[in-house]
């Protein structure tokens, strides 16, 4: 119920601040522990004369505002940890139909090998596209090579893009007059697998539109005999 209300805008603004006092406790904690190193050479040296007692009490001073320290951290950082989970929920529930959908064609077109499309958030909170692998790992269209993400191929970049313009196509013919959506040699730079992969989503297309391809490449034509069987057209120009 929280997060149906949430406003995004101000929970950004309360993230960045925690941010902020995260930074400041981290280097008031710095500060701390070097106060602590002074102190105990200190006792070291008051330990062999007078003024022990001085030394042993600034210690128990300094150990004591290490724990307050602490402290404060610990909760601004959980703090900081759950407002983040809730700004990521809340993206999610306002996830674009039209995103989901090329998704769809892009788990079609890749085979399976991805799930799908999200927006990847990096340290700036800018929405960036990436792709979803089947084990969980995200890869972003910039290459950008952060932990468990790295760039895709030409290929895979090829396969996200023809998934994008079906699923804006398709988008299209249910909120408009239905159009035929002509491809010429789509999957040039497609292999045999992909190019299967390419016919059935064309196929998937065709409940919306109907779905035209030129080829020059007789193989592209048994693929999709092979896939499609009674439910292609083949028209050969001489």
């Amino acid at each position: 119920a929280e997060l149906s209300a949430l406003d995004a805008d101000a929970a950004k603004a309360e993230h960045d601040a925690l941010a902020e006092e995260d930074a400041r406790l981290d280097a008031r904690a710095k500060e701390a522990y070097a106060a602590r190193d002074r102190s105990e050479r200190q006792r070291g040296e008051w330990e062999k004369g007078v003024g022990a007692e001085v030394a042993v009490q600034q210690r128990h001073n300094v150990e004591a505002e290490l724990r307050e320290a602490a402290r404060d951290w610990a909760v601004l950082k959980i703090g900081s940890l759950l407002l983040g989970r809730a700004l990521e929920r809340h993206r999610a529930s306002r996830h674009d139909p039209l995103m989901q959908r090329a998704g769809e064609f892009f788990a079609t077109l890749t085979g399976g090998a991805f799930t799908g499309l999200e927006q990847d958030y990096g340290d700036d909170d800018q929405a960036r596209l990436a792709g979803r692998r089947a084990d969980g790992a995200l890869v972003r269209i910039d290459g950008a090579k952060e932990s468990d993400r790295s760039p895709m191929s030409t290929g895979t970049l090829d396969q996200l893009y023809l998934a994008l313009r079906l699923a804006y196509i398709e988008d299209y013919c249910t909120r408009a007059e239905p159009i035929p959506f002509i491809g010429d040699d789509l999957f040039t730079s497609f292999d045999d697998a992909r190019t299967g992969f390419g016919v059935d989503a064309l196929a998937s297309l065709s409940a919306h539109t109907q779905p035209i391809l030129f080829t020059h490449h007789r193989h592209v034509v048994d693929i999709a005999r092979a896939r499609l069987g009674a439910n292609l057209d083949v028209i050969e120009l001489n």
